[in-house]
């Protein structure tokens, strides 16, 4: 059988970038921050429990930034020492102007750092904004996203100290600009693409947004999450722009076999939705990020799309696509391609987001499934290209669709016909369809449990959302000290790579409400926890006291465990995990982003005493086994 190790070979290690320098602050300079930090969190203790909640955030992300590199030691320089100090003095001042009852910045121009409490774990996360001098709530702005590029040294004390001093760049016309923090370094996948848009909807809460000039823009890393998130989320942004950074999982990592679930995230797959937005690629001629775009583009032309060339460039007026190559530039922007994107990026802002009846989508997953006035609800075979394609014919709509099962088409007359796969159907509002033996047909109640968006796993997808851990009873069985030991391990690893502490509870303390609100994540075996229990009760795998059964594989149960995903017996609509976090691990945080795809799908088991994954698999939409028992 073929191992599935949690590590990753050496010729991946080799690609990590260089660990930073890291400074060693005397006693007394660690002293100072500890004791400033200190008197930020006696000042924030009365504000906690009177003062406004969303502006309790703003002040207390000063504290978490202190309080987090004080806890991983994370002053790359001796100027992070002063840093911090001056980030808690900025919090302080914030907490007396709340006392005082008159919190100034709330109404303040220019560029400022805010925070929102983010419902994946409970954590503060900042963002930084640059508001234009005549902002008027009376009047909705344009925003444009920024994703940053990765930062060996990025913490949050670095993030707020330089965003609270930065200067407004110049522009041409008007805008709000949003830099994400996305929790450090992530290429803005799992928790840290949750971050861009729960920052996103804190902006729109306290400030007048357009919600049809939203552009998202981004360069190395964050190029490969304008990639990511543009191409995932195509009817969100009036323009996308991505410059550098990867699209792919195989070649840019150098992973000779990924798993099927690298098409949860890899770009390059999503391609055909560019054609559904305004889209600028761009790379610097000797960058071999360049790849990125170029692959994107090439993946366009085989989908059928003519681009003109013009130089080293290449462009289309619909859809509305630009590829730039910065000449004789290395890994970043060349001012005149910068200069054509910041033209056409304002050209396609200006005139907003909106659909097209000849919209096509892909997707992989039911995670990402929405685009305009279509929802993909559920797909025929997970991790298979599923493609929905509209093409108007007078009053009759021509749908083609491949490996989609159920659909809901969103919208109002005057369209009278949807002609679907050769099938017609009159016209309703937001009609859901589904395929029944082979046909197309109006929808009728699902029963049973369904694969659906938000409720499709992997196990990782668990983590995109709320969760809470709960802790395992004591055993003496070595299966139970295993599973014990995964808790231990993704509650070290989550709060250093995704900034946020994992909140965990007894098992004798989860309420009905917490199962409600989160998915949960339990650890042991069924004798020893009833989370787990009731969970295998409900799924079809089999864990007894003997064997773990998963179709006709069985393995020893003295010397496995199983992790699985499933809807919550208690909580249909909510996940519960079994003895797993993160399928991936410190090793894929520290070396490139692209490693940060899931190890297993919906299940696994694996071999305590090596670590291995003996077995693996996948749910069929129904929730079941379908044979497909995957065996390493």
């Amino acid at each position: 059988m073929r191992a599935l190790l949690f590590l990753v070979s050496a010729a991946l290690v080799a690609q990590a970038p260089p660990e930073p320098k890291v400074y060693k602050p005397t006693v007394e300079e660690r002293a100072q921050v500890a004791r400033r930090a200190a008197e930020l969190d006696a000042a924030l203790g009365p504000l906690r429990t009177r003062g406004p909640a969303d502006l309790v955030a703003d002040v207390e992300i000063y504290l978490k930034a202190a309080q987090w590199i004080l806890r991983y030691d994370e002053f790359y320089t001796q100027a992070y020492v002063s840093q911090a100090l001056t980030v808690l003095d900025t919090g302080l001042a914030r907490a007396r102007e709340m006392v005082a009852g008159k919190p100034s910045w709330p109404e303040r121009t220019g560029c400022l750092s805010r925070a929102y409490r983010s419902r994946v774990d409970g954590s503060v996360q900042p963002y930084a904004l640059t508001i234009p001098p005549n902002y008027s709530k009376s009047n909705p702005e344009w925003l444009e996203v920024v994703l940053h590029g990765r930062g060996a040294t990025l913490n949050e004390v670095n993030f707020l100290y330089t965003h609270d001093r930065a200067k407004p760049a110049q522009s041409d016309h008007q805008f709000m600009r949003l830099d994400i923090f996305g929790r450090g370094n992530n290429a803005y996948r799992w928790a840290g693409e949750t971050d861009v848009f729960e920052a996103i909807e804190s902006v729109k809460k306290r400030y007048n947004i357009d919600p049809d000039r939203i552009v998202l823009r981004g360069f190395s890393m964050g190029g490969a999450g304008a990639w990511h998130i543009g191409l995932h989320h195509p009817d969100q942004w009036a323009a996308v722009e991505a410059g550098a950074g990867f699209v792919e999982t195989k070649r840019y990592a150098k992973v000779a076999e990924p798993p099927p679930y690298v098409h949860i995230y890899d770009a390059l797959d999503y391609a055909l939705n560019a054609v559904n937005l305004a889209t600028v690629g761009y790379g610097g001629e000797i960058d071999p990020q360049l790849a990125a775009s170029t692959e994107i583009r090439e993946a366009l032309v085989g989908e059928g799309y003519e681009l003109t060339k013009e130089g080293m460039n290449y462009a289309s007026d619909e859809p509305r696509l630009l590829f730039l190559v910065g000449p004789q530039t290395q890994h970043k922007w060349h001012p005149d391609s910068l200069a054509k994107s910041n033209g056409f990026v304002m050209h396609n802002q200006s005139r907003a987001r909106g659909s097209s009846p000849s919209l096509r989508f892909v997707t992989y997953t039911e995670r990402y499934n929405h685009a305009f006035y279509l929802t993909v609800d559920q797909l025929e075979h997970q991790y298979q290209r599923a493609q929905v394609d509209f093409a108007q014919d007078g009053d009759v709509t021509n749908v083609k669709t491949t490996n989609v099962a159920r659909m809901t088409i969103h919208g109002e007359p005057p369209l009278e016909t949807y002609r679907i796969d050769g099938r017609d159907f009159q016209f309703n509002v937001d009609t859901t369809f589904e395929r029944f033996n082979g046909a197309w047909r109006q929808a009728r109640k699902q029963m049973g449990l369904q694969k659906k968006h938000g409720l499709q796993g992997p196990i990782d997808d668990a983590f995109m959302d709320s969760f809470i851990c709960v802790r395992p009873g004591d055993a003496p069985s070595e299966v139970h000290r295993f599973a014990a030991s995964q808790l231990e391990r993704f509650v070290a690893e989550f709060p250093k790579w995704m900034r946020g502490d994992v909140r965990v509870k007894e098992e004798s303390r989860l309420t009905v409400a917490d199962q409600r609100e989160a998915n949960v994540v339990a650890f042991g075996t069924p004798s020893t926890s009833k989370f787990v229990a009731s969970a295998v009760a409900a799924s079809p795998i089999r864990w007894t006291g003997e064997w773990i059964v998963a179709g006709r594989q069985r393995f020893a149960a003295s010397t496995h465990m199983l992790s699985m995903i499933y809807p919550n017996p208690a909580a249909p609509n909510r996940y519960i995990v079994l003895n797993s976090g993160h399928t991936f691990h410190e090793v894929d945080f520290r070396g490139t982003n692209a490693l940060l795809y899931p190890r297993v799908g919906d299940w696994a088991v694996t071999e305590i005493g090596s670590g291995k994954v003996v077995a693996e698999g996948v749910f069929d939409r129904h929730w079941k086994l379908d044979g497909g028992v995957a065996v390493r």
